[in-house]
């Protein structure tokens, strides 16, 4: 038998990072695209992703640098702007508050403008103080305790979303620029459900701050779990030959459904928000403290916060707290899952030669 005992630090993040890995990209709302996103993208990469991932923002963000994570998915904008899935706000919110315990870091959250208060009701269960965003910084060097945040409306026009991308890169020490289940534009600037269906109009254009913040060579990640959001540029030609919808969409535009915008990082998972707890999960690890990422009872009390908002599992259309049509009780256990390899792979590290 292999004594872990003989691993040495490198090998444990990687033997953990790849359970981790799997663990999350478990196809249990059963899609059918999460394990070739997966293979398309470790291809890619080669490497273990959220290792990857969580190493780049451990060494990318310093204390008082700012994470601005972008995430709501508009999901039924022919009925309602309002309407937004539970997939994303909670793992945007989680993965903030897991970057301000693990580096310091100060969680600015875009949205869509009329997503503003169910989101900060989102980030008050995470644990954030939600606070003005001109009292951000303020807030951020507090001498007493106070773990704030802010929540601010990005625009869904492009030229507006470039005026308000410059002043955000411009204004604050950006230091990552992270989206987490947000539609992405295809190379006619058109964003779409999963179902091919054009959903451009209401959707925050995240897209346009991501090019910026590439182009300032600032640290950018997307997160997705359907192959229409924002990051899955990187693996686009793969995505037009075998997703649905991939070469030709349901709409006038007929370009398909695949984004061209590219993201420093592309974590493929089974639902986006497990994407953001296996970040949180490895930035845990690598820091040693288990405190960093959460528990499952946190994890019901923020589903339970996205159903009181008004937020819908975007898979069933209920306003149950469920997520990609998985009940609360089979995200608790993910939760439980990924706690249980935080632990194991901080007591491996401690415990090596």
């Amino acid at each position: 038998m292999f004594d872990i005992g003989e691993m040495g630090r490198e090998d444990i993040l990687r033997e953990i990072s790849d359970n981790i890995d799997r663990l999350i990209t478990l196809d249990l709302p059963f899609r059918t695209v999460s394990n070739k996103l997966y293979a398309d993208t470790r291809a890619l990469y080669g490497d273990p992703i959220t290792l990857l991932v969580a190493r780049s923002l451990s060494e990318s963000i310093q204390k008082g640098g700012v994470a601005l994570i972008a995430t709501g998915w508009p999901d039924r904008p022919h009925v309602s702007p309002d309407i937004a899935e539970t997939d994303g706000p909670p793992g945007a919110a989680l993965l903030g508050m897991a970057l301000h315990k693990a580096k310091k870091a100060v969680a600015l959250f875009l949205t869509e403008e009329r997503l503003v208060a169910p989101m900060e009701k989102v980030c008050a269960s995470a644990g954030f103080k939600v606070v003005p965003l001109d009292k951000l910084m303020d807030a951020s060097e507090s001498r007493a305790p106070l773990h704030a945040a802010s929540v601010l409306g990005f625009p869904a026009d492009v030229s507006e979303a470039a005026e308000a991308a410059e002043d955000l890169l411009n204004t604050y020490p950006v230091r990552a620029v992270i989206s987490i289940e947000k539609g992405g534009m295809n190379e006619k600037g058109i964003i779409h459900t999963s179902r091919g269906d054009d959903t451009t109009g209401p959707m925050a254009k995240i897209d346009i701050l991501v090019r910026k913040a590439r182009e300032r060579e600032i640290l950018t990640i997307g997160i997705g779990d359907g192959g229409n959001e924002i990051g899955m540029g990187v693996i686009a030609e793969d995505l037009r030959q075998w997703l649905p919808f991939g070469k030709k969409c349901k709409c006038p535009c007929g370009g398909g459904i695949v984004p061209v915008t590219e993201t420093d990082f592309l974590v493929p998972t089974a639902v986006s928000n497990w994407g953001a707890y296996g970040i949180s999960t490895m930035l845990a690890i690598l820091e040693e403290n288990r405190e960093i990422f959460h528990s499952a009872e946190v994890e019901r009390q923020i589903l339970r916060t996205c159903a009181d908002a008004g937020f819908i599992d975007g898979g069933s259309g209920y306003v149950n707290g469920g997520v990609d049509s998985l009940p609360i009780h089979v995200h608790m256990s993910l939760v439980d899952l990924l706690g249980a390899f935080a632990e194991k792979g901080i007591a491996a590290i401690r415990n090596r030669p």
